[in-house]
């Protein structure tokens, strides 16, 4: 598996420098609707397919909530990819330091 690992980050297909997680469950805001992040990590988190159009480049302000009590927070997120289901990759440009902390804490466990 990490041999696997190699030759993906290798040849640029896996470029994740963080850990994903599902649980506990992390909930963006977006064009005034709240989603569930399909997964989420330090650097970002990806998102069942949109109503709204969205494309790779674009820049929004959303909220996060859900990853532990009284830890939600403003950010500025990317879009850096969209799958061919139509699933939203997000990278964090900027967060709450305390939305921050809690989601720096758990990348350490």
């Amino acid at each position: 598996m990490v041999l696997l690992n190699f030759i993906r980050r290798a040849l640029g297909l896996d470029r994740r420098q963080h850990v994903r997680y599902r649980r506990p469950p992390l909930y963006v805001k977006i064009h005034d609707k709240r989603v569930r992040a399909l997964d989420w990590s330090l650097g970002g988190c990806l998102l069942p397919p949109q109503e709204a159009p969205m494309r790779v480049g674009d820049t929004f302000e959303c909220y996060i909530s859900g990853i532990g009590l009284g830890n939600s927070g403003d950010c500025l997120a990317e879009v850096v990819r969209i799958t061919k289901n139509g699933e939203i990759g997000l990278r964090w440009l900027e967060l709450d330091s305390h939305v921050f902390r809690t989601l720096a804490g758990r990348n350490m466990k």
